[in-house]
């Protein structure tokens, strides 16, 4: 990777009309990347391996048309996974960091070669980032591990950022 090499987080999931706006004003700007965050609910939500990947697909083929290279940053637990079976958090781990660590993979197999990196998480370091647990590293580790394995498994050329 080239450096220094910039990029800005954007919110394109549901507006299409304002996401793709967003993205012509990040590459007239002059940034080569693009951060976008996935929600694994918003992904296979419904039950393990149930997967909606309408977004995410719109959302790359916009950042491609413009020479973007794209971070995924992936959190967001589905109910089905959720630390307390069926007990939704805004954005805590799973039960099951393998069920994490799939959905990685999966992710990844679909992109391959496309999506230039994953972020596992976001400020993990923060309870209302950890579904109001306490935090916890060792927790934290296992679920990079479980995404790193999913996704280099799949995708050995994706970076992963803790």
């Amino acid at each position: 990777m080239a450096s220094p090499e910039y990029g800005l987080q954007a919110y394109l999931w549901w507006d299409e009309e304002i996401a793709r706006r967003d993205m012509d004003l990040i590459d007239d700007a002059g940034f080569g990347w693009v951060k976008q965050n996935v929600g694994w609910r918003d992904v296979e939500g419904a039950a393990k391996g149930a997967f909606n990947w309408y977004f995410t697909d719109r959302i790359l083929g916009d950042a491609e048309e413009r020479g973007l290279k794209v971070l995924f940053r992936l959190d967001s637990e589905p109910a089905w996974a959720a630390l307390e079976k069926g007990v939704r958090s805004h954005n805590g781990p799973p039960e099951d960091v393998e069920d994490f660590g799939d959905f990685c993979h999966a992710l990844a197999e679909r992109y391959t070669g496309r999506v230039d990196a994953y972020q596992v998480w976001n400020e993990p370091n923060l309870a209302r980032e950890w579904g109001g647990y306490a935090p916890d590293a060792a927790e934290y580790v296992e679920l990079l591990r479980a995404c790193y394995v999913g996704v280099k498994s799949a995708d050995p050329g994706a970076l992963i950022v803790s």
